[in-house]
């Protein structure tokens, strides 16, 4: 078959699916703004943004539409392009987050259009009104909203199929909408994400060899904001500190933005964070390590003791199912998308999303029940393996989804 996948930052959600079916003998397609990409047996293409209006800022009330049209139109040239040098693929599928799919299909009318869909927004409920400490003042943020949301009707008018990662992520679509959209996640490698006993891992040239031997909790997040819970963690740090005293804190992350606004007055959120912590911090065992490369990530995870996860009602990270299978003792934030995938007690321990005190006593308990907190974490693994794992799950449910066999 031949098939195209679409994202502006290729390959995104579909690295390991254009592989797979390149791997298997199919024709397969990526197109993107990346300048290059070598995935093996994939042809690539990049395609620019057509001229027009600059792309506008975070806060600017165009930004959810201008962008997106400007990738539509460049990619719909490109596809134009290949359609003229013979290329007609079976299916095409997009993230539609970036608005590229909405001509695609005047251009390949014969093929089975998906839409993989992330979120659909909504001014209460979710992740806009979720936090006090950083309340929305003004309106036109929740007209912007409205506009992320039209292109995505605009999205989902131009496809045959739809699909959603997540059934959190389904359902902030319309009631009416959630028939039309399969569940079915990018999966991870449950393979290769195993726990190691004798892990052991250096902060940076000169900093300390960690070990499982002695406590490390660890955090995880793209960009160091409020969307992830990073405020939360900052504060809970002294109440974390007095568990132990060999107790060290790892946290992951850098210090741009990702979801959340700008931090005020020019700051980096981090900044922000770190001046709010009401106690005194032994900041040399709080360890702030940037964004690592894929496999020290996954060294950090497999020499934690307890592994913080944090969200808004919004997106589940792939970190958060990537810790459930390096059988990370998990506590995480009681919030409607993690409570998909950690049921407290059984793979897991919760508590309330704003409690610091709270987060600190359940990392406390995860420490102190050694074989409950093992038991959970081997559950958790079990989990990951059986409704995450991309080989043996969701590479078979994108199969039969898609047709492609």
């Amino acid at each position: 078959m031949k098939i195209a996948f679409v994202h502006q930052n290729f390959p995104g959600q579909f690295l390991r699916l254009a592989g797979s079916f390149a791997a298997e003998g199919h024709e397969v397609v990526g197109l993107g703004m990346v300048k290059q990409c070598s995935i093996p047996g994939v042809k690539y293409f990049s395609y620019e943004a057509v001229p027009g209006p600059e792309d506008a800022p975070f806060q600017n009330r165009y930004s959810p539409v201008i962008p997106r049209l400007r990738r539509a139109y460049g990619v719909a040239y490109r596809a134009k392009a290949l359609a003229e040098q013979g290329f007609e693929p079976d299916v095409v599928v997009v993230n539609t987050g970036w608005g590229e799919n909405l001509f695609l299909k005047d251009i390949w009318p014969k093929a089975k259009h998906v839409a993989y869909f992330e979120y659909y927004y909504h001014a209460k409920g979710q992740d806009l009104d979720f936090d006090p400490e950083f309340p929305v003042t003004n309106e036109e943020v929740i007209w912007r909203l409205r506009l992320k949301n039209s292109m995505q009707l605009g999205a989902l008018d131009a496809a045959d199929m739809a699909v959603a990662p997540t059934r959190y992520q389904r359902d902030t679509f319309p009631a009416y909408l959630h028939d039309r959209l399969a569940i079915i996640h990018d999966g991870i490698d449950t393979k290769r994400l195993v726990p190691d006993r004798n892990v052991r891992i250096r902060l940076g040239q000169d900093g300390p060899a960690l070990t499982r031997e002695k406590p490390v909790v660890t955090y995880v997040t793209r960009n160091i904001e409020p969307m992830r819970g990073a405020h939360i963690v900052f504060k809970s740090l002294p109440y974390l500190l007095d568990i132990d005293p060999e107790l060290r804190v790892v946290i992951i992350g850098g210090k741009g933005t990702s979801y959340s606004g700008s931090a005020p007055n020019g700051q980096s959120w981090f900044d922000v964070f770190k001046s709010k912590i009401e106690r005194p911090v032994d900041w040399s065992r709080v360890h702030f390590v940037g964004n690592l490369p894929y496999d020290q990530f996954v060294k950090v995870l497999q020499v934690s003791s307890a592994h913080v996860y944090m969200t808004y009602p919004f997106v589940l990270s792939w970190s958060s199912i990537e810790s459930m299978a390096l059988e990370c003792r998990i506590v995480a934030s009681d919030t409607e998308p993690v409570r998909e995938i950690i049921q407290d007690g059984v793979n897991g321990r919760l508590f309330p999303f704003f409690d610091e005190k709270a987060l600190a006593e359940r990392v406390r308990e995860t420490l102190a029940e050694t074989e409950k907190s093992a038991a959970m974490a081997a559950e958790a693994r079990r989990i990951a393996v059986s409704k995450y794992d991309y080989e043996t799950v969701c590479l078979p449910q994108w199969r039969e989804f898609l047709g492609i066999h």
